[in-house]
């Protein structure tokens, strides 16, 4: 380890003796009238570093590496333009935006190459946090979900996970300030536990991005983005505040970031959310799905000629009300009641790390580490008593060399991994998991290849993982806690390994049309719940069981992807085929454990397929309007006897109307949005699942910005489910039990920038 740090010292100070002080000038105009564009953001991703034109649209970044780097340019009502370009090469660059309500194009930062949306191989969706203003969702994950070919599994409004493409739990990788984010997703009742509090953007990988991120990124990934620095000079916030009328909820956040002339940035947010119980849409009030959040984050770092170094630290505490069949009655309070009571969830996350960026001529290092703490009590039979109780702490590291072999070429290379270590809590009532540790260790090699009209990207990775789970601890043995097979010195240890390989290619033969073919591996060694657990999951009338004679999951998914578009007009499709070996799955079965039915994970080959088809039309002579469609199907089935497999989506259909208004009344750029989402008949339901009637959800989104005073405040107004149908949705925790889905739901987001 002393080594390695005297290396990064040693590359550190050549990237000091190498910078140059190199400076991008530039003005950005309107295409058809050719006239400037003042307040367009000029944002380049990879250095988190942008300005934004002044009055006369021009433009001018310093400080820049001599390498090629991705510029993304935009401005609301234009369509975006992204270009890659070396700022050492180019003196003065005019760039023409044309007027849209939407962008295609985006420049995308979770494929390890930042690099356009369309030019990726890898299939990456984004999210922007203006998307999720517009329209709020009482939890991220659930905002998520309007993206094709991503649902959720929830267990009422707090307590949701993604789902990309039929997969969940450990198989989605969450990554949060550039690292890992663990905290016992394994449980159907866990939340991600993840918020938009700082964010600027989420990205969503769709496929196996193991290559990239390793275990757990087989079905692909959640990539939340941090918010952009402040522009050199400058110190600027914003207050957001919202409320949802459903649940009573309510949530506010606060912010500020500066950065000084030398370089210096720092940030600090809050925010507070705290919801009732929702009604469902006859009016009933489900009980216990009441819950809050507190949520601080701050920030520190430095930009020079020679790179970036920040530290981060992330405070996230989470009180989760968990509805129980047999009192569902007894859990109704009054309307407005947000107190906890019993059962719920207490979860706590501290989350310290750094990202350093070092640039080293056209190379760049890049280290990022990252310290996790998560505490999770499961409070079922008494306030001052915790059932299930479990502290982990995560250590990881990812160590990239981002080395230019010619122009166009380039090679990542690396060494990732992580050390968790899971104890349960002196006071638990109940024990459902031993102690463990993980010992993961990986090295990777990518290569990208972009020129002209073709993108080519190739990986190759080894993964080794040591899990050792310890029933040894005197809490465990009073329990009378049993690891599987009953070893005598009460310990067991797997050892997992592999190597995986990932290829794609994109093809851009005009401006028109895009094809896209990615062929990737993915892998997941089993969770500590799938391996060891034996016992009961306090708040879920379970009692689980392992098996730790499971193998790793390993699958191998195909995709391919064409798009088409031409004057306002655009179409595209996705198809994808998942072949998964081992794969882990929780079924019932017809043995008892006192009161509680016994559930066991079970492990059979299975595959995964379907796609995904999106659709854009702007009339050339209105481009104030868009019309847009999207229509999402998974299937998934054991490759035994061609049974269906649980928990996988109904197929989904969106429709959506956007208009863009003129200024009127003081409302600058005033918009309307009618959404519409169609959900299937769900009747493929796995072996004793019931399957699920289809439904139709209508949404309607208002708002623009209000000058106050010396202020502009951006004022979003929403509607959810505005027909009130009453529904149970297929991916509900909620649905064996016959609970509906949330009513008509209106939230009022106002931002007041300062």
């Amino acid at each position: 380890m002393r080594s390695l740090f005297v290396a990064i010292s040693f590359l550190f100070s050549v990237g000091v003796i190498a910078a140059q002080d190199i400076s991008l000038s530039g003005k950005v105009v309107d295409k058809d009238s050719k006239t400037p564009l003042p307040g367009v953001s000029v944002f380049i991703p990879e250095l988190n570093r942008g300005v934004v034109t002044d009055l006369n649209g021009n433009f001018n970044l310093s400080s820049l590496p001599e390498k090629n780097i991705t510029i993304q340019i935009s401005f609301i009502g234009y369509a975006t333009e992204v270009k890659t370009l070396n700022p050492s090469r180019v003196g003065s660059l005019t760039v023409e935006l044309e007027e849209s309500t939407t962008s295609i194009d985006e420049v995308v930062v979770s494929g390890a190459y930042v690099m356009s949306k369309e030019s990726s191989p890898i299939n990456i969706e984004k999210i922007n946090k203006n998307e999720i203003l517009k329209m709020p969702a009482p939890n991220l994950m659930t905002a998520l979900t309007r993206t094709p070919g991503v649902s959720e599994i929830s267990l009422g409004p707090g307590i949701s996970k993604p789902v990309i493409r039929g997969l969940s739990f450990s198989r989605v990788l969450s990554v949060y300030q550039g690292a890992r984010f663990e905290n016992q997703q394994w449980g159907a009742d866990h939340g991600l536990g993840m918020t938009e509090t700082g964010i600027a953007d989420i990205e969503m990988i769709k496929g196996p991005a193991s290559i990239i991120y390793g275990s757990g990124a087989m079905a692909g990934v959640v990539n939340l983005i941090e918010d952009r620095d402040a522009s050199a000079g400058e110190i600027n916030g914003d207050v957001n505040l919202r409320g949802f009328s459903n649940s009573l909820g309510g949530r506010a956040e606060a912010g500020a970031k500066g950065a000084s002339e030398n370089g210096f940035v720092w940030s600090l947010r809050a925010a507070t959310e705290s919801h009732a119980d929702y009604l469902d849409g006859d009016g009933n009030t489900v009980g216990n799905t009441r819950f809050n959040t507190q949520n601080i984050k701050a920030g520190v770092g430095l930009k020079k000629d020679w790179g970036d170094t920040r530290i981060r630290y992330t405070y996230l505490q989470q009180n989760l009300g968990i509805l129980e069949e047999d009192e569902m009655d007894e859990l109704v309070t009054t309307r407005n009641d947000r107190s906890m009571q019993l059962p719920f969830q207490d979860v706590r996350d501290h989350f310290l790390n750094s990202e350093t960026n070092i640039y080293l001529g056209d190379d760049r290092l890049k280290a990022t580490f990252g310290y996790h703490i998560n505490q999770r009590k499961e409070i079922e039979d008494d306030f001052d008593e915790v059932d299930l109780g479990l502290n982990q702490s995560n250590f990881m590291y990812d160590l990239k060399y981002f080395k230019s072999l010619t122009e166009h070429t380039e090679l990542i290379f690396g060494v990732q991994g992580f050390y968790l270590t899971n104890t349960n809590m002196d006071e638990a009532e109940e024990i459902l998991i031993p102690d463990a540790t993980k010992d993961d260790r990986s090295a990777y090699a990518l290569v990208n290849y972009n020129k002209d009209k073709w993108v080519l990207q190739g990986g190759l990775r080894y993964d080794w993982r040591k899990v050792v789970a310890d029933a040894n601890a005197p809490n465990l043995i009073d329990y009378g806690f049993i690891l599987p097979g009953e070893p005598a010195d009460r310990r067991l240890e797997r050892t997992f390994d592999g190597v995986t390989t990932s290829a794609g290619a994109t093809f851009r033969p005009s401006t028109n049309w895009r094809f896209r073919l990615n062929i990737a591996q993915g892998f997941r060694a089993p969770d500590l719940a799938e391996l060891f657990s034996n016992g009961p999951h306090p708040g879920t009338s379970r009692f689980e069981r392992g098996d730790a004679s499971f193998e790793r999951e390993q699958n191998l998914q195909t995709d391919f992807g064409v798009r088409y578009s031409r004057n306002g007009f655009s179409i595209s499709g996705e198809v994808f085929y998942n072949h998964i070996n081992n794969y882990i799955f929780f079924s019932p079965t017809d043995e008892m454990m006192g009161d509680l039915t016994v559930w066991e994970f079970e492990q059979a080959d299975a595959r995964l397929y379907g796609g995904e088809l999106e659709f854009q039309y702007q009339p050339t002579g209105a481009k104030w309007m868009n019309f847009h469609s999207g229509y999402s199907m998974v299937i998934g089935q054991r490759r035994s006897d061609w049974s269906f497999l649980p928990y996988i989506p109904a197929f989904r259909w969106t429709q959506g109307v956007d208009f863009r208004l003129k200024n009127f009344a003081g409302i600058q750029r005033p918009y309307i949005s009618l959404l519409g989402t169609a959900v299937f008949d769900q009747n493929r339901a796995a072996p004793l699942e019931e399957a699920t009637p289809g439904y139709y959800l209508l949404g309607l989104n208002v708002g623009g910005n209000v000058q106050v005073g010396n202020n502009t405040l951006d004022v979003y107004v929403s509607g959810t489910n505005l027909l009130n149908q009453t529904y149970l949705d297929h991916m509900s925790l909620f649905r064996p039990f016959g609970i509906n889905q949330i009513g008509r739901n209106v939230a009022l987001n106002v931002r007041i920038p300062f």
